[in-house]
């Protein structure tokens, strides 16, 4: 079952790298929840760096807000975590670095996420025109949180770059 997963994430991940290359589009990436596990996804593609522009893990709050400029109103009260603050990191990710895509990631992997908001996650792509986002439950532990995350917003993006 988890060799036929890794096939499965592998595929999707040539595909998204294949198709960005096709079309001279590159991606920045910002994550919290998944602490860079996208990034290293998107790095095992032999050929992503013609496309990969840059992963930042923005873990902490303080993070979000000095490097990829999150107003602090967004972050007040929900501890980085919310569809408005997942929207904004792809859109200034996407800016900052002048990329075709900017992608981001929050959410609560730990146990330590408030009552039923364990494995919350937002997840959203932006381009020049508009930010998409998408909010997830996943269940399990950490890892597995961070895992399935990373996985769904592989297959988040091809759906937005396939249209």
């Amino acid at each position: 079952m988890e060799n036929n997963f890794k096939n499965r994430v592998m595929k999707y991940l040539e595909e998204l790298i294949y198709r960005l290359k096709k079309r001279k589009q590159t991606i920045a990436v910002a994550e919290s929840c998944t602490g860079g596990y996208l990034s290293y996804l998107l790095t095992k593609v032999p050929g992503s760096s013609k496309v990969f522009k840059l992963g930042v893990v923005a873990y902490s709050i303080s993070a979000k807000e000095k490097l990829l400029l999150i107003p602090p109103s967004l972050l007040e009260g929900n501890e980085g975590v919310s569809e408005e603050v997942a929207k904004f990191l792809a859109i200034n990710v996407r800016k900052i670095l002048n990329t075709n895509l900017g992608v981001s990631v929050v959410g609560f992997a730990g146990p330590q996420a408030k009552k039923g908001m364990r494995g919350t996650v937002f997840m959203a792509v932006a381009d020049k025109n508009c930010a998409r986002v998408k909010e997830e439950k996943i269940n399990g532990d950490r890892d597995t949180v961070r895992r399935k995350a990373s996985y769904s917003l592989i297959k988040f993006v091809l759906q937005i770059i396939k249209h």
